[in-house]
């Protein structure tokens, strides 16, 4: 064993044992968050150091626990996609967070919040740091609020099914005009469409380019060539979101009854873009038959200039251009993707 190792083992034996005057290996040894390091100069990357705390997460002795690749904690439910990711970190000499299940020697789990870091001395690796953390009660609180909104979207997708139902039986029975219950159903599915988006973002916010896209996807699946839909990530609080959805809807019915949807060669670009703290939002239509200014203006018109507006605290219009309809949306960023709250801090 040349001095260099045996300098270094004797340092460890010194750091587990307590006998380091170094005031960081006594604050690692004392802490109560679990922690390990391991020595990647020797066979399989043991540990070295383990301090109480990691003993008593773990219920495993000292020693039993040196002398051990980390990996002795991970059992069969353990994730092969995120022991993937500490392997490969090591072998990147990276840093790593992850969280891992693991198993105490009882054989009951935990969920491990890993945070594992190289130390180097110079571009020498020399250890690889690790505390962990216990965070079962937050992934159980999270797998409980994912059930929760799922049984959620199960039970409003049944509800707005049945609206619907219902809605064009009583259109029907009234003898309602075919185009007219045709619109109503359009935005019943909308609302459906933004309800699926917000639901896959557990009801936080959406990203515009999301809203949009599922607004439009009736269309896309039939035009998908003659519509791009491009801009920078931008969120959207689930209000708005809903909003948004209606608009872009109620623009793309119009697009293909009348606007450059209607025939064969006309195109719609939606695109936006962020600048000074502004949302410019842009629907273009081009290449579809001639455009006139309507006599008067109805509910879709309303949604898309009036409602959507006052929703995103900002300026609407439309232009009923002779080329093709474009509608402009002008709105402060600050506020889109955050909920009003009445808890305020002092």
């Amino acid at each position: 064993m040349n001095n260099e190792n045996r300098r270094r083992i004797e340092g460890e034996v010194k750091l587990q044992k307590g006998g380091s005057s170094d005031p960081f290996a006594s604050a690692v040894r004392t802490t109560r968050m679990p922690m390990v390091i391991t020595d990647p100069k020797q066979n399989d990357n043991p540990i070295v150091f383990c301090n109480d705390a990691f003993v008593r997460l773990t219920g495993y002795s000292r020693e039993e626990i040196l002398g051990r690749n980390c990996r002795f904690l991970q059992g069969p439910a353990t994730r092969e996609m995120d022991v993937a990711r500490v392997r490969e970190a090591v072998e990147a000499r990276e840093s790593i967070q992850v969280d891992l299940l693991n198993y105490r020697k009882d054989g009951t789990t935990f969920w491990n919040a890993l945070l594992m870091s190289p130390v180097f001395d110079g571009d020498d690796l020399i250890y690889f740091f690790a505390s962990q953390l216990d965070v079962s009660d937050r992934k159980r609180a999270e797998e409980h609020r994912f059930l929760l909104n799922r049984e959620l979207d199960h039970r409003v997708k049944n509800t707005l099914a049945t609206v619907q139902t219902v809605v064009l039986q009583t259109l029907k029975d009234s003898s309602v005009p075919r185009e007219v219950a045709s619109a109503v159903s359009g935005r019943l599915q909308a609302l459906a469409r933004s309800h699926d988006v917000l639901t896959a973002e557990a009801w936080a916010s959406a990203l515009l380019k999301d809203v949009v896209q599922g607004a439009l996807e009736p269309v896309h699946a039939r035009l998908g060539t003659r519509i791009s839909v491009e801009g920078p990530p931008v969120r959207l609080k689930p209000r708005i979101a809903t909003m948004l959805s209606l608009a872009v809807h109620e623009l793309g019915a119009n697009a293909q009854r009348y606007g450059s949807l209607s025939n064969g060669v006309g195109t719609v670009h939606v695109g936006w873009s962020v600048e000074n703290g502004r949302l410019s939002l842009e629907w273009r239509e081009t290449d579809g038959p001639p455009v006139a200014e309507p006599s008067s203006r109805g509910y879709g018109t309303r949604v898309v200039e009036r409602v959507l507006a006052a929703e995103f605290g900002g300026k609407a219009s439309i232009d009923f251009a002779p080329g093709g309809i474009v509608f402009s949306l002008d709105a402060p960023v600050e506020g889109l993707a955050n909920e009003a709250t009445a808890w305020k801090t002092a």
